[in-house]
Formats: structure tokens, sequence, C-alpha cells
């Protein structure tokens, strides 16, 4: 642990945990100050016997513990702002995940949505997409499929143009944390990556999917009038640094 002394010299880091079977290869990579870095593994100690619901991340530090062994606790960069920490935090997980996809145990992708790594031509074209101006407030319901819109273009020799309208809903329609009143407040759904809208779907209903409440997209109405979204850029709607996969506008 940190003395309190030390900590205005932390300021604000960017940490990695490993197993100590494999002390090279992270395993969940975050943010913080003071003890942060260790509360994860000290967190665990009161649940080796529990049959509570677990995180990947937990999952890990629980076999780590059971096995009579102590997670591996490693400080990247310290010293660091607030928004410094979240651009450092952000490079590291897109450029493990980019690697190594599967490896992190982290839920949240760590970086907005105009963020992480991209294909020049894709910066390209976000930067010269035009902004999507809600004029009519309309109520926006807005999802990132980052990792998934990765696999797409690689099943489509990196051509957004040739991926399926059918497969962006697959890519976009489930497993999500998120609240559905306000889901259904939503007059559309859109499906975004790297900034811009490559789909827009108006689901005719959510349903529950896993035993920890996640929920999903079922069917499709007529989305006609809101096709004129697709190719915008919603980067605007989010802070800088913004973890969350999910954003609702207006609603």
């Amino acid at each position: 642990m940190f003395h309190q002394d030390a900590w205005p010299i932390l300021g604000h880091y960017v940490y990695a945990l490993f197993d100590p079977n494999k002390p090279n290869q992270p395993f969940y990579v975050g943010k913080g100050v003071g003890n942060r870095v260790f509360a994860h593994a000290r967190g665990q100690l009161t649940r080796l016997e529990s049959d509570e619901f677990m995180s990947a991340k937990q999952e890990v530090i629980l076999q780590i513990l059971k096995a009579g062994k102590e997670v591996i606790h490693k400080i990247v960069r310290y010293g660091m702002s607030h928004e410094e920490a979240i651009k450092v935090e952000a490079s590291l997980i897109d450029m493990i995940n980019h690697i190594e996809p599967g490896t992190l145990k982290n839920e949240i992708s760590g970086h907005g949505v105009a963020e992480g790594i991209i294909d020049a031509r894709d910066l390209k074209s976000a930067l010269s997409a035009p902004k999507l101006d809600n004029l009519e407030e309309l109520p926006l319901l807005i999802i990132k499929i980052e990792r998934k819109w990765s696999d797409l273009l690689e099943l489509n020799n990196d051509s957004p143009i040739s991926i399926n309208r059918s497969d962006i809903f697959n890519a976009v329609k489930g497993n999500l944390v998120l609240s559905v009143r306000r889901a259904k407040e939503a007059a559309c759904v859109l499906a975004v990556a790297r900034g811009i809208v490559r789909g827009v779907f108006v689901p005719s209903d959510w349903e529950t999917v896993s035993h920890n409440n996640r929920k999903q997209m079922i069917g499709e109405l007529d989305a006609a009038e809101y096709q004129y979204f697709v190719g915008k850029s919603v980067a605007h709607f989010f802070t800088n640094g913004s973890q969350n996969p999910i954003k609702y506008i207006c609603c």
C-alpha cells in the first residue's frame, strides 16, 4: 500500500494488473489515485466463498487468490493530471486490445467515441463528416460498436460500404446495460463506430438476455425516416474520455 504522504507525488496514475502465471500479459488496465491499484484484489478477499455474479476481472483475481498467489500490480505512469491519465489508460487499452484481442478483462474499452486506434482512412472520413445537428430535438439512443465494427471491417476487406445493414444491427442489438424505459423513449437507435453513425434502427421491443439483467433489441420497425442520420458525426455529443458506450440524447 502507498503511504498517504506519497499520494501527492503519485497524483493520477495508470496501472496494470497481472496474473503471476502470465507476468508479461496484463489482464486489466485502469487509472486511479491513492491506493486504487490495490483495491481490486483487496475487495475480492471476502468473496472467495461467494456465489454472487462476478465480472471476468473478478474471476481472474479470485483464481489467483485461491491458488495462494498474489496479483501483480504495476504502475505504468504516475504524477499525471486526471485528463492525462484518461489518455494514457485509453491508449494502453486500445493497443493491447489491438495486439491481443480478448486479453483484457476491462468491461469498458476506456476511450471516447471518437478516440481509439483508427485507420487513417477512417479518421479522414470522420474528420470530414458533417455533424449530426438534432434540430428537431428527437430523443436518440447512441450505442458504440467499436470492437464489432473492427471485426466487420476485417470480414469485408476494410470496406465500410460492403458491410450489410443486418450485420450492423446484429453488432448493436444486444447484451447492453441500459434503462429500457429510456431506450423506449428514443425515436431510434444509432449504431456508431469511429464517431460516425453506421446504422439507424427502431427496435420493436427489448428483452432481458442474461442473468445479470443485460438487455437486447428484438425485431425492427420501419426506420426509413431516420436514415439521413447515417454518415453523420456524433463525436460532439461525448465528453473527452467518456467511457460509457451508451448515450441518451434528449431522453
